[in-house]
Order: structure tokens, then C-alpha cells, then sequence
């Protein structure tokens, strides 16, 4: 749901709360939907998958973070939906494992649920669910263009909000120093160590973060990112 995503966030304000961003959807059709019953179906859908909530680190940073760069947002919206949807998280890793320059079918999805969730669906949800994690990772950019009934496993372009963000959700689920690089989110983004904590680098550059790294020791202040009352929270 990355073209909807993008155009509400195109009209809303930056920390539009839930309200808004429901007006903006539902009453106002920014979403350019066939119905009322349509735009709030879509709505609900991207609730679920981003939250859509500031009073949510996690999906209030990523608003502020796709403002200050926009060609990041499919990146920080792919982080964002592996932080709140276990089963994308869980997909993640098969196509993770397999490598850049391979071709991948829908079949590989279905596969992957037959064995993440073995006898719990029907054969017509093992196809549905496959369609739809193959198409997911298509817009996320893990994969290109159809060639025949595949598609070529990509890597993706990463840049330093990106980084950032990630780290940010890893270091909200617990993760400290230079564990933030191979947290689970984090390792998403598929960096090397070197270009990992370049990235790091360059986003403390920015501004984003304060960032310290030497003697093998790697030190992230999120305190910015928090507002007060806000303690480290569990990933919402």
C-alpha cells in the first residue's frame, strides 16, 4: 500500500494526527478512492500496517524522517511495516538468504507460507498470501520488473535517514553499540559493516542523531527523538 501511503502523506502535515489523516482519507478522498466504503477499507488497511498514530515513535519519526528526505520513503515505510507486521518480518528473511541477481517467483512466497505456517491455510489463502508478499517485496524494492514469471532479486539504494530509522527501531526493541547493526531491522537494509557505520556517520553529519564511534565502540543518541515523558519504548 505504498502509493497510498505516499499520497496521504503528500497532503497531510507534518504530525497530522489520526483524526486528520482520517478526515484527509475518508471525508476529503485524498486517496482518490471509488467509494466511501472503499476509502475506509483502505484506510483501516493502512492503519493496521503503519500505525498512522504520532503518539507512536515509531510511525512519528518516520513522518518527520520522509519529510526531511522524500526518495527515503520507500525504505522507511518498508522498515516501518517489518516493525509492526510479523509475518513480513518473518518473509524478510527468506528473501534475504537469497541472493542479488536471483530470480525469484511467486511460487518461492507460496512455498515459504506452506512451511512458516505448515496445514493452517486453505490452498486458495497459501496462493492469496503469496500474491501478496510477492507483491510487497516487489514495492519495497527487494524486487524488479517481471522477466517471464520472475522477479530479479534487487538491492536496494540506502541512504542515511534510512540507517537511521532503522537503528532507531532496533535500539527501541533493546538493542545497544554496535549490535544496532545486525538488529533485525537494521540488517534489512542489507549494509556491510563498513558502509553501515558510514551511513551512521553521515546521518550525525546531518543532524539527525549524535552519533560516536572509536576504539571499536559505537555510542547513537535517540534522546531527540523522544518527546518528554517518552521513555525507550516497545516498537508499536
Amino acid at each position: 500500500m505504498l502509493p497510498e501511503l505516499g499520497a496521504l502523506l503528500a497532503v497531510a502535515p507534518l504530525n497530522a494526527d489520526t483524526a486528520a489523516l482520517q478526515r484527509l482519507a475518508v471525508d476529503e478522498d485524498a486517496l482518490h478512492k471509488p467509494s466511501a466504503a472503499n476509502r475506509v477499507k483502505t484506510f483501516a488497511f493502512l492503519r493496521r500496517l503503519y500505525g498512522l498514530n504520532i503518539q507512536f515513535p515509531a510511525y512519528r519519526e518516520f513522518t518527520r524522517l520522509c519529510h526531511l528526505s522524500a526518495a527515503e520513503t520507500c525504505v522507511l515505510a518498508g522498515t516501518l511495516a517489518f516493525a509492526r507486521e510479523p509475518v513480513l518480518r518473518a518473509c524478510s528473511e527468506m528473501v534475504l538468504a537469497v541472493s542479488v541477481g536471483t530470480p525469484l517467483r511467486r511460487e518461492d512466497f507460496e512455498a515459504w507460507v506452506r512451511e512458516y505456517a505448515p496445514g493452517r491455510y486453505s490452498q486458495a489463502m497459501n496462493v492469496s498470501f503469496s500474491h501478496n508478499l510477492y507483491a510487497s517485496f516487489f514495492q519495497l524494492g527487494f524486487l524488479g520488473e517481471a522477466a517471464g514469471k520472475a522477479r530479479i532479486r534487487l538491492r536496494r539504494d540506502i541512504r542515511p535517514a534510512s540507517v537511521a530509522y532503522a537503528a532507531f527501531l532496533d535500539w527501541l526493541a533493546g538493542l545497544n553499540g554496535l549490535s544496532l547493526l545486525s538488529g533485525p531491522l537494521s540488517r534489512t537494509l542489507e549494509l556491510s559493516k563498513e558502509e553501515h557505520l558510514s551511513l551512521l556517520s553521515t546521518a550525525g553529519q546531518q543532524g539527525l542523531m549524535r552519533v560516536a564511534h572509536a576504539g571499536g565502540v559505537l555510542q547513537l543518541d535517540f534522546s531527540a527523538w523522544l518527546r518528554p515523558g517518552e521513555t525507550r519504548l516497545t516498537v508499536q
